[in-house]
């Protein structure tokens, strides 16, 4: 049974906007065999974006996203009006004034060692760092990509770029990290690459206002700045 253990960075005497997002890192370790022995199998990254503590200590959402990096302020960008901070027109239009909760959980990256893949790991990861540090969140939010691309466009992948067949096969990939994070509950933006889940609601909406299903919560018994983790 996988299991993760997280670490919450957090400065006490830190007086910067980054304050109110503070970083979380979660390693995913699994037994070996039949043994006691546990092995690291992969990572998940993810921000608290406490949004009601910026408003309750009169700190601006967005100088604490921007101060981060170029993903966390990708997620303002497709979540929050910049004239207000609070949500835009386009969270507004999907889920119609029902979101109470004010903070949101952005899920950065999820990765797992090629072994574990395929196995319903990465789907028991999300759901219990949701259950553990969502739950009392408006949105879950997170844009699908694919790591293996992230330097797609650097010149030392040109040679990857031309093999035959590559631009179907990642855009296969794409197509099926979405569907990984559908599978989900979560729920893509109109005119964005983020997607959406809210907890608050027994059913998430869907494409053309039809209602999508609600993931069951696991309930086994239990850039800008540098990076707080290494």
């Amino acid at each position: 049974m996988p299991h993760i253990r997280f670490t919450v960075h957090a400065d006490c005497d830190s007086q910067e906007p980054c304050r109110i997002v503070p970083a979380l890192r979660g390693e995913i370790f699994e037994f070996e065999g039949e043994s006691d022995n546990e092995i690291r199998i992969g990572q998940i990254d993810a921000y608290l974006v406490l949004r009601g503590r910026a408003l309750n200590e009169q700190e601006s959402l967005f100088e604490a996203m921007d101060s981060i990096d170029s993903s966390v302020f990708e997620c303002y960008e497709a979540l929050f009006d910049p004239e207000t901070d609070d949500w835009n027109q386009s969270v507004q239009d999907l889920y119609k004034d029902q979101i109470m909760g004010l903070d949101v959980l952005f899920i950065e990256s999820i990765q797992l060692n090629a072994n574990y893949r395929g196995k319903g790991i990465g789907a028991q990861v999300v759901r219990e760092t949701i259950a553990t540090f969502g739950t009392h969140c408006g949105l879950i939010t997170c844009k699908p990509f694919s790591l293996q691309y992230s330097n797609w466009e650097d010149e030392e992948d040109i040679e990857m770029q031309q093999q035959p067949g590559i631009e179907e096969k990642r855009l296969a990939d794409f197509v099926k990290l979405a569907r990984f994070w559908t599978d989900l509950g979560f729920v893509r933006l109109d005119d964005s690459d983020f997607y959406t889940y809210a907890p608050e609601l027994i059913q998430q909406p869907g494409p053309a206002s039809d209602m999508a299903p609600s993931p069951v919560v696991n309930r086994v018994p239990r850039g800008r700045r540098r990076r707080q983790f290494r």
